[in-house]
């Protein structure tokens, strides 16, 4: 999240992460009036500029205190028309000349076009506030110091099992963490310490996504559990292309490991290759590579290849189920005697 404060009274807050960007917002309404925050005017995607600067103007009878929120106004989506120009520069300049007493903010789900004459215009003097997403590598990062903020330290094989989680999310909002890590809070109860099976009882399924499991018993060649789960991993598109790309990530790692393995690099060189954090990865990783043979992991990472492509060309008519059926019924009979 970035920030840069200029006028205290004017604030336009953006970015991808919504639900930040309203936390940030009720934040900023809240801090600024401390007690006692008028309800504000709002905005929701409509209005004039004469209806904006007569909102700011408004006062009630009993406080002069004023707060407006403008959401996705229309002026920081595109261009401003001709006859738009001469109006929003009217109200840039009230803007400049709020009184203490009144407090805007405005609020875009996404980013500003910098590039636009209006945006670089109200930047000029207006407080910015940015939401962006977590990095999926600084989630645990962020759950490990709200814990530890909150008297409770991580295990390693906590923190191992964070990564591994967190790194099959391509968003990852703050709040949701930190609704996250209250909860785990009410679990520990006089705990000090937060370990791995505290984690794999407290975190939601959706946070996984179950896709973690659904992967063991992938490797185990349990064909019944994963054509039982996999309608509750696979359950949209987005979750089709996030949780195929992550199962596609592990068997490309079993592949390099086994890669590596058989060229002798040395254990602290393969770590780093890998891009494995600690010594409780490795030893994961180790134990999901004993259970694919380098041929298998080729085999499927082909067929899952194979099937995307279908996917993208034509619509396909294959289905997911059948490649992890393919892979749990070859990895049988390649184990009979």
């Amino acid at each position: 999240m970035a920030v840069r404060a200029k006028q205290k009274n004017v604030w336009l807050v953006c970015g991808d992460d919504a639900v930040l960007v309203q936390a940030k917002k009720n934040e900023l309404i809240r801090r600024y009036f401390k007690e006692g925050a008028p309800d504000p005017t709002v905005f929701d995607g409509t209005g004039s500029f004469p209806e904006y600067e007569a909102a700011l103007e408004g006062q009630s009878l009993f406080s002069s205190d004023t707060a407006v929120v403008i959401q996705n106004p229309f002026f920081l989506k595109k261009a401003l028309k001709k006859d738009d120009e001469k109006p929003y520069a009217a109200f840039l300049e009230k803007l400049r000349a709020l009184a203490p007493e009144i407090f805007l903010v405005m609020t875009l789900d996404g980013k500003p076009d910098k590039r636009t004459k209006a945006v670089k215009q109200l930047l000029d003097f207006a407080s910015l506030i940015e939401c962006d997403f977590l990095k999926a590598e600084d989630g645990a990062q962020r759950m490990e110091e709200y814990l530890y903020d909150r008297g409770l330290r991580l295990t390693a094989d906590a923190r191992a099992y964070l990564e591994e989680v967190l790194s099959a999310w391509s968003e990852i909002s703050v709040p949701f963490l930190e609704t996250e890590c209250d909860k785990i809070i009410l679990v520990c109860g006089d705990r000090k310490t937060v370990g791995r099976e505290i984690l794999e009882d407290s975190l939601t399924d959706y946070m996984d996504q179950g896709v973690f499991a659904f992967f063991d018993r992938l490797l185990a060649r349990d064909a019944a559990a994963v054509l039982e789960g996999a309608p509750r991993v696979f359950t949209d598109p987005a979750a089709i292309l996030k949780n195929t790309g992550f199962l596609a990530a592990q068997f490309r790692r079993i592949k390099m490991w086994k890669e590596l393995d058989r060229a002798g690099v040395p254990a602290p060189e393969k770590q780093a290759l890998l891009g494995m954090r600690g010594t409780w990865q490795m030893r994961r990783l180790a134990a999901q590579a004993r259970q694919v043979t380098e041929r298998e992991a080729e085999d499927f990472l082909l067929a899952l290849f194979r099937w995307q492509y279908g996917q993208r060309v034509d619509g396909g008519s294959g289905e997911l189920e059948d490649v992890l059926l393919r892979f749990c019924l070859a990895g049988r009979e390649s184990r009979r005697p």
